[in-house]
């Protein structure tokens, strides 16, 4: 299947479910570990399907990086779940632009890579449409779930690094099914905690039909989602521009928000007045210019 599809697919995927996430988190959740306890009820049924067709995954010294990153990706919902509670989805969903940018600054810290004139130039272009987007003039603050996206991001970045790294040592298949473990896993991390563990457990003595029908449908979208990125990333001739592609996830996020406000206002709601949505094309659009700089 071709790169250019799968990498407009994925982001498709992540818009619809960012905000079936923001609807679930509002409704049917007693907290935020509750919602990351169901963020993973699919994973167990999901890695055995894959175990099925694929068998044994090879088990070598760089195994343990796919179980990682499915355990961080749960975590990491945690600071995206609080931020969505707080903020308009599709202003958050912008922010994830900075991956990229923090994916080549963790690589330049951690891995010694050199850093370009473009890749500075880059990275100045993104912080400029990052800042139009996350700043409220009228209030001299950013915008609302500003912090906890951040965090998010940052693990989002690593992960991409370790992700691009770990598809170099192993199959695709032994990959998403390794990963799709450690998410399974982090589920099971959150009852070592007591309090946590209690949340957990009246998150599920009062869960309704619907809720697991949520859940269960959200997490097939982000599954979808990964396994589109990943095996874009497998079979591209550049990570770099599966990352332009992706961008387009912004602007699937805000028509989507456009949409959902019209139609469903009692589910979303967001402010779609011509200055909001001005801000948010103006600021997506140099982000996006400044990617492209940052990978090409």
């Amino acid at each position: 299947m071709n790169w250019i599809f799968l990498s407009l697919l994925a982001p498709l995927f992540w818009a619809l479910s960012n905000f079936i996430d923001k609807y679930t988190l509002g409704k049917y959740t007693k907290g935020i570990f509750d919602f990351l306890f169901f963020s993973t009820i699919t994973s167990w049924l999901l890695f055995f399907i894959l175990f099925a067709f694929v068998g044994v995954p090879e088990l070598t010294a760089y195994s343990w990086i796919p179980v990682f990153t499915g355990v961080i990706l749960i975590y990491s919902y945690g600071f995206y779940g609080k931020a969505l509670e707080q903020g308009d989805t599709s202003s958050l969903v912008i922010l994830f632009k900075l991956i990229p940018v923090l994916t080549v600054i963790l690589a330049f810290i951690f891995l010694g890579q050199t850093l370009s004139s473009n890749e500075l130039l880059g990275f100045i272009i993104v912080l400029v449409g990052a800042t139009i987007v996350s700043f409220e003039k009228s209030k001299g603050v950013f915008i609302k779930g500003f912090g906890m996206i951040l965090i998010a991001i940052l693990m989002w970045s690593a992960m991409t690094l370790l992700t691009d790294y770990g598809l170099t040592k192993m199959s695709f298949w032994d990959y998403l099914m390794l990963d799709t473990l450690g998410s399974a896993l982090a589920g099971l991390t959150l009852f070592v905690i007591p309090s946590v563990r209690k949340q957990v457990i009246d998150g599920l003595k009062t869960a309704t039909t619907g809720k697991y029908v949520w859940f269960s449908g959200n997490n097939l979208l982000d599954f979808f989602g990964q396994m589109s990125i990943k095996k874009a990333l497998a079979i591209t001739p550049s990570a770099g521009l599966v990352t332009i592609v992706m961008q387009v996830q912004s602007f699937y996020a805000i028509v989507i928000g456009i949409l959902l406000t019209l139609l469903l206002p009692n589910i979303i709601s967001e402010d779609i007045s011509a200055r909001t949505l001005m801000k948010k094309c103006i600021g997506a659009l140099i982000m996006f210019s400044g990617i492209y700089i940052l990978v090409a």
